[in-house]
């Protein structure tokens, strides 16, 4: 068993280099960003420290090769599992044992080397440093392990009449567990895995998302083509899919409130709509409460009067309550808010106060399609003081990959009303259908 670290630009690069020299017997243990070169720490370029294990005692042809440059080759270097324990012995000297390991026979000690296999189970069962691939014969190894702990045992005595110490049972107990544990993430080192979950970070998936979908996919065995692999292809689907919930912006009638942060292009995503609902037949009214923008009143009159449709300007609470109840006979009305810093609580308090006045029937969230995946649950975590109940995304026309937005949809369970593709009144206002984004999704992973 041997384990070696590959320092490269990608995950692609390092699993040509395992395959080259391992072939299929080898799973990645860890990987991690290093940088190289530089000045005192600055710049330098970013690496990926590719950490892999060999089930193989005796290294392949290939490998040899690699061996003799490893002093000359400074991104590649080859440590032996006695190696790995020894400088892991003094940490693990100070933690809490799972079990006594001292009842290993001398027979098997020369044999089979028990001392370096128990070492490395210590290893998995105390740091969980390897998430490393516990094969099928995961269930026998664990037993012969077992097996050997007890009958040393009866041999010196300390087990009586063919029974085990309680405690002794208890630490086997709690080995089996973990083993049982690891058995349950089997597909999760296989290097095809990785390059699937490599495949969806580089989309901007949430590492939630990421975890979500490879926990329903991780009794599928990986291979070099998992992109035609139709099962996997089929989970990831239908999880999309299932992640867009769709709600009719024929059906905004009522009190209608546009929210988000500054610059998500809320006023001008108000007057599409509008626009819009005009060509349904609707009777529309502008209101607004954004009055601390420079000239955004004076951008919202401008489409009220291209539209021919009254606007209402409000300053506080009770004054939009009254204009709100004054124009209950139109069919929507259309109310327009500042922008808002969701780092922001007192901002964020004073437009809950501004909407709990009027109770709206629909409370529109506006979220920018190019901010990051976590970006995007900070924003909506700070604006569910408001509750809003559905969903429009900004500036689709602005992003390179399309999982935040589906990451973002599963998190927040908000229907989707539309997105927005640009500056034109109205025609950068779409209403895609499902397919459309699964059709996004599938293209961007599997092709």
């Amino acid at each position: 068993m041997l384990i070696k670290k590959y320092t490269v630009k990608t995950i692609s690069e390092a699993m040509n280099k395992i395959r080259e020299e391992f072939g299929e017997d080898a799973y990645i243990l860890d990987t991690r960003k290093v940088k190289k070169g530089g000045f005192f720490g600055i710049g330098g370029e970013k690496y990926l420290e590719v950490t892999v294990l060999s089930e193989s005692e005796q290294r392949p042809k290939k490998a040899n090769e690699y061996q003799k440059n490893e002093k000359k080759n400074d991104n590649i270097g080859t440590y032996s599992l006695k190696d790995i324990i020894s400088n892991n012995r003094k940490e693990l000297t100070q933690k809490d044992k799972s079990f006594d390991l001292k009842g290993y026979s001398k027979e098997e000690n020369r044999n089979s080397q028990p001392d370096e296999n128990i070492e490395l189970l210590k290893l998995i069962e105390e740091n969980r440093k390897l998430s490393s691939k516990m094969d099928k014969g995961a269930e026998e190894f664990y037993s012969q392990k077992k097996e050997a702990i007890y009958n040393s045992a009866n041999s010196t005595g300390l087990i009586n009449n063919l029974e085990i110490n309680k405690a002794d049972e208890f630490k086997l107990s709690e080995l089996k567990r973990s083993v049982d544990k690891l058995n349950k993430k089997l597909e999760r080192s296989n290097i095809y895995l990785q390059e699937f979950k490599e495949e969806l970070y580089k989309n901007s998936y949430s590492k939630t998302f990421i975890d979500s979908i490879i926990s329903e996919i991780e009794d599928i065995t990986f291979n070099e083509k998992w992109r035609k692999e139709e099962r996997i292809k089929k989970i990831f689907e239908q999880k999309i899919t299932n992640c867009i919930k769709q709600a009719n912006f024929k059906d905004l009638k009522g009190k209608v409130v546009f929210t988000g942060p500054t610059g998500v292009g809320k006023t001008t995503t108000l007057a599409k709509i509008a626009t819009k609902l005009i060509k349904e037949q609707s009777k529309i009214a502008f209101v607004t409460i954004d009055t601390y923008r420079i000239a955004a009143t004076d951008q919202l009159k401008i489409y009220a009067d291209i539209l021919d449709v009254p606007l209402s300007i409000c300053y506080t609470p009770q004054e939009l309550k009254i204009t709100i109840e004054s124009l209950l006979n139109y069919d929507t009305i259309l109310i327009d808010t500042a922008g808002r810093s969701h780092k922001n609580n007192l901002q964020m308090g004073e437009l809950k106060v501004f909407i709990d006045s009027i109770r709206p029937d629909y409370k529109i969230m506006l979220v920018s399609a190019n901010s990051n995946p976590q970006e995007m649950i900070n924003i909506y975590d700070s604006f569910s003081i408001i509750q809003p109940n559905c969903l429009i995304f900004t500036k689709i026309d602005e992003v390179t990959s399309y999982g935040q937005l589906f990451s973002f949809l599963e998190y927040s369970n908000l229907p989707l009303i539309g997105i927005t593709d640009g500056q034109r009144v109205p025609e950068d206002l779409k209403f895609p259908d499902k397919e459309w984004f699964v059709s996004k999704a599938m293209r961007e992973v599997f092709e």
